[in-house]
């Protein structure tokens, strides 16, 4: 696959603010909004987990030495950063859970700070979003004015939904490896990892989409036949004529969405079928490669709604809430653009 996607940002008009991101784990704090709350009984124990420069796939590892778990026991809602402080939910069966298994994660750096009951396995995307609270040091000495301006043009037109570059891992080979898996070409024993993979490559796919509409001006824009999402309640639906429907968009009701290509995708029509065809075509792909994957549509832009700036002795804080599978290093890299 062609991995040049490049540089994307909506604001390039404002000038980034420059700075270093991570310099130490706790610069970068991430903390799940559960999407419901637990039932307080059942045969799965949810624990609100807190890790320190610790990977999602390593700390799935330590659940299932310490808890003594196949890999498809553990439940994540989503995955995490690693170079930060991040607390997340993570299920496994009642069963493995004891104070001295607890203990022993504890010893190898993994808090639990909660523990409750739930009947039912968490899920992917059994989420309703990230906080974020991210510290950028040594920016521009008029970082909160540019700031400023360009979180104020985000929040008029909408913030990218990109996928970040870490879906695509540190050198950028995920995709070619998940269309590998795709083909028949690799297996690997972790059913996680192959799916980790196969995504990463749907999802550039989804940024390459997003980066055509992007340079067409067509970011925001309505076209005959596009899917649109509804923020308010997450209802799609095909768009029959887009000169009608702008306005909606114009105030960010609705947007386009884009394609995760499956079996389950809701396809566009017309003008934004062609567009998303000619995707495909340039990466020599067919739909037929993703006939067993579950497919979905993933809305080009989010609303930006709850985002605070402040200034500290060592540098510019941002908190901020971003709705599940929306990256903040997107919204970091629009702000600081270095």
């Amino acid at each position: 696959m062609n991995h040049s996607v490049g540089r994307i940002h909506l604001t390039q008009n404002l000038p980034g603010i420059g700075g270093r991101l991570k310099e130490r784990p706790e610069d970068f704090f991430v903390e799940e909004s559960p999407l419901y709350p637990c039932a307080g009984d059942g045969d799965f124990s949810f624990l609100l987990v807190e890790t320190t420069n610790l990977s999602t796939l390593d700390l799935v590892a330590l659940l299932r030495q310490h808890l003594e778990l196949e890999d498809h026991e553990v439940g994540l809602a989503g995955w995490k950063d690693k170079r930060a402080v991040t607390r997340q939910w993570v299920s496994v069966p009642r069963t493995q859970v004891s104070e001295r298994r607890l203990h022993e994660l504890a010893a190898n750096g993994v808090r639990i700070l909660e523990e409750r009951r739930h009947p039912h396995k968490l899920r992917t995307g059994h989420l309703l979003g990230n906080r974020f609270s991210i510290l950028i040091r040594e920016p521009n000495p008029h970082a909160m004015a540019l700031a400023g301006a360009i979180v104020k043009e985000l929040q008029a037109a909408g913030l990218p939904n990109l996928y970040g570059s870490q879906r695509f891992g540190t050198t950028g080979d995920n995709p070619e490896e998940g269309l590998a898996v795709l083909r028949g070409k690799k297996r690997l024993r972790s059913v996680r990892t192959e799916k980790l993979l196969i995504s990463a490559a749907t999802s550039l796919l989804f940024n390459l989409t997003l980066k055509m509409r992007l340079e067409r001006g067509l970011f925001a824009r309505l076209l005959r036949g596009d899917i649109a999402k509804k923020h308010e309640t997450g209802g799609l639906f095909h768009v029959l004529d887009p000169a009608k429907e702008q306005e909606r968009a114009d105030w960010l009701e609705i947007s386009p969405t884009g394609p995760i290509w499956g079996k389950k995708m809701m396809e566009a029509r017309d003008e934004a079928a062609i567009l998303e065809r000619e995707i495909l075509r340039c990466q020599g792909l067919a739909p037929d490669i993703f006939r067993k994957q579950p497919g979905s549509r993933r809305a080009l832009r989010i609303p930006l709604r709850e985002i605070s700036l402040r200034e500290e002795p060592d540098g510019l804080r941002l908190d901020f809430f971003l709705p599940k599978g929306s990256y903040a290093t997107v919204l970091l890299d629009e702000i600081m653009k270095a």
